[in-house]
């Protein structure tokens, strides 16, 4: 009698924050009636990737100021953490970088952490203590720094073989006059802080099943799309569902959630989205 094959365990995308840069709601607007909806309440951008199913080698995109607790909220029980992808280097998106020490005391390991050869030197400046140690005691992040290049990378650094043929391709977008990485895996892609998707990047979006694409707010702005904007571009890139994150308290979820087309929805802070086996 034959056994049953094992049928592979569901891509897991769990949205970690999907707020802009000050939190949402700001500081000093908390009061305010939209705040009464809890899926209002968004923490800065992140996301985790759990390629292998809930509770197997996990990925996040970005460690944004809130990252301890989104860990502590949206991580399994028994978290781990086997690599970081660094889209770019504003303190939304990396000035949670210190609460990776955690992860280094518990799984033994340097954090392979993955990005831009200038946005690694900038990480080599704003976090200098982690890699000019002066102080005795305490504990340091412990960091491998990995550049990329504009072509697909494997994540063959990773302590856990199960990712090492895992493959991502970076997807440079203009934020203002900054370049910022989205990345894709499989058949997911996530772009956060742009204001310009060029179209090479875009072709590298095709045959999609979820987007995560940046939406700040109804008017424009220089450095993110805004809502006209994000949905122009997801009708472009043409993935079968598109979600939309960054956003600031103008995008009231469920108000928002209500003007979108088929197809599309605003994020929400631990939102899970399950994707085709890799």
């Amino acid at each position: 009698m034959r056994s049953p094959v094992k049928s592979r365990p569901s891509f897991l995308v769990t949205i970690l924050g999907c707020g802009t840069s000050v939190g949402t709601p700001m500081i000093g607007m908390q009061h305010l009636p939209q705040y009464r909806e809890e899926k209002n309440w968004r923490m800065r951008a992140s996301v985790l990737l759990e390629p292998f199913g809930r509770g197997g080698p996990a990925v996040v995109i970005d460690t944004s100021p809130d990252f301890r607790m989104q860990v502590l909220k949206y991580f399994p029980e028994n978290p781990r953490l086997d690599a970081i992808l660094l889209t770019h280097t504003h303190a939304d998106h990396l000035h949670g970088l210190d609460d990776i020490r955690p992860f280094n005391f518990r799984q033994r390991f340097a954090m392979p952490l993955y990005s831009d050869p200038e946005a690694l030197a900038e990480v080599r400046v704003k976090f200098s203590y982690i890699f000019h140690a002066v102080q005795e005691g305490g504990g340091l992040p412990k960091l491998n720094l990995l550049p990329v290049k504009d072509e697909p990378f494997r994540l063959a650094d990773c302590h856990d073989p199960l990712l090492h043929d895992l493959e991502i391709t970076p997807l440079p977008v203009d934020h203002g006059k900054m370049l910022c990485l989205g990345f894709r895996v499989g058949s997911f892609a996530y772009i956060t802080d742009c204001s310009y998707i060029p179209e090479r990047t875009i072709e590298k979006m095709k045959g999609l099943e979820v987007l995560v694409l940046d939406c700040l707010r109804p008017q424009p702005h220089t450095t993110h799309l805004h809502v006209e904007q994000a949905l122009e571009y997801a009708r472009r890139i043409g993935a079968k569902k598109t979600v939309f994150t960054h956003m600031a308290h103008e995008l009231a979820y469920e108000e928002f959630r209500q003007s979108l087309p088929e197809g599309m929805e605003p994020a929400f802070d631990g939102m899970q989205i399950e994707l085709p086996p890799l």
